[in-house]
C-alpha cells in the first residue's frame, strides 16, 4: 500500500502477529486493532493491515454491518505509535504518514454499510479520530475520550477535526481539540459524541445484540439509508486533506513536538520506577 507522495508503508514482518484482524459474525464483520502490548496504537505496518482488512470487508457482499474495536478492555485505540513513528523527521514524511491514515479513515467512513465504533476502552488522540470516522459509537461506561494531540504540540490530521465538528458542533470541537481535556462516556453521550453508553459487564453482549439486529436487515436497505445520510452530510472531506496534513506536518517536525515527546517519555520512566 502506497503512502502519499510516493512513500511506501512498512509491511508486517514475516511471522509477526497480525496487528489487525477481521472476525465474521453472521452478516457482520468485526475489525479488531490487536496490539495490546502497544495500547492498540497505530504504526505504519498497522496502517497497511487496516487497509487490507478494509479491502476484505469491502469485497464481501454478504456483510451488512461493520464494527471496529480494540483488543482487550483497557484501550480502544491510543492514537499513533510514537515509538514506531519517531523515525519520521521531515515534513514530507510526516504529511505522507498523515495522508495515508486520513485516507484509510475516509475509507472507513465511506464503506457502503454502517460502521460502529465499539469503544471498549479509553480513546486517546488518533484513537478518537478512528472513533469519529465510524457512523456511530457505542461506549463502555467507564471509558474516557480525549483529542489530546495538543499535549504533544501537534494537531489531529486524520480527518478528526472536521468529523468532530460535524458531530458535536464547532465550539465543543474546538474545546476538545485545543484543551486536550478528556471527557467521560456520559458526558460524551450528552454532547452527542457517542450514541449509547453501556455498563462494562454488558458491553460485549450489547455490541453483539446491535450487530445482530442490523445484520438481519436487507443489505440494500442499509446501503440506501447510509447513502442518503452521506448525500446530506458527507463523512469524508478529501478536499480538505492537503491543508490539514500540511499543517500537521509542520507541527510534527517542530522542536516543541519532540520536547513534548521527551517529557512524556520521562514521566513514563519515572512512573515505572515508582511501581
Amino acid at each position: 500500500m502506497a503512502c502519499g507522495r510516493g512513500t511506501t508503508l512498512s509491511q508486517p514482518e514475516a511471522g509477526a502477529a497480525p496487528g489487525v484482524r477481521v472476525e465474521r459474525i453472521a452478516g457482520a464483520a468485526l475489525i479488531v486493532i490487536d496490539r495490546p502490548q502497544a495500547q492498540n496504537a497505530i504504526s505504519r505496518p498497522t496502517m497497511a493491515e487496516l487497509g487490507a482488512a478494509l479491502d476484505e470487508v469491502a469485497a464481501d457482499p454478504e456483510i451488512r454491518v461493520v464494527a471496529l474495536r480494540g483488543q482487550g478492555e483497557r484501550v480502544f485505540v491510543s492514537g499513533g505509535d510514537l515509538k514506531e513513528l519517531a523515525s519520521i523527521r521531515t515534513e514530507d514524511e510526516a504529511q505522507a504518514m498523515a495522508m495515508t491514515m486520513r485516507t484509510l479513515l475516509d475509507r472507513v467512513a465511506s464503506l457502503p454499510v454502517p460502521v460502529v465504533a465499539a469503544i471498549n476502552g479509553h480513546a486517546y488522540g488518533g484513537g478518537c479520530e478512528v472513533a469519529v470516522a465510524c457512523d456511530f459509537r457505542l461506549a463502555a461506561a467507564d471509558v474516557k475520550l480525549a483529542f489530546n494531540q495538543v499535549d504533544l504540540a501537534i494537531m489531529p490530521a486524520w480527518g478528526g477535526i472536521e468529523r468532530l465538528q460535524a458531530i458535536v458542533g464547532r465550539g465543543r470541537a474546538l474545546y476538545l481539540t485545543t484543551t486536550g481535556l478528556p471527557v467521560d462516556a456520559p458526558t460524551a453521550a450528552a454532547w452527542g459524541l457517542v450514541e449509547e453508553v453501556v455498563p462494562r459487564a454488558s458491553f460485549d453482549d450489547r455490541l453483539m445484540e446491535l450487530l445482530g439486529r442490523m445484520a438481519r436487515a436487507p443489505r440494500g436497505a442499509l446501503v440506501g439509508i447510509k447513502a442518503a445520510a452521506d448525500a446530506a452530510c458527507p463523512a469524508a472531506r478529501p478536499e480538505l486533506a492537503a491543508g490539514a496534513t500540511a499543517s500537521f506536518a509542520r507541527t510534527w517536525v517542530a522542536d516543541a513536538h519532540w520536547s513534548a515527546v521527551a517529557e512524556m517519555e520521562d514521566r513514563r520512566r519515572r512512573a515505572r520506577a515508582t511501581r
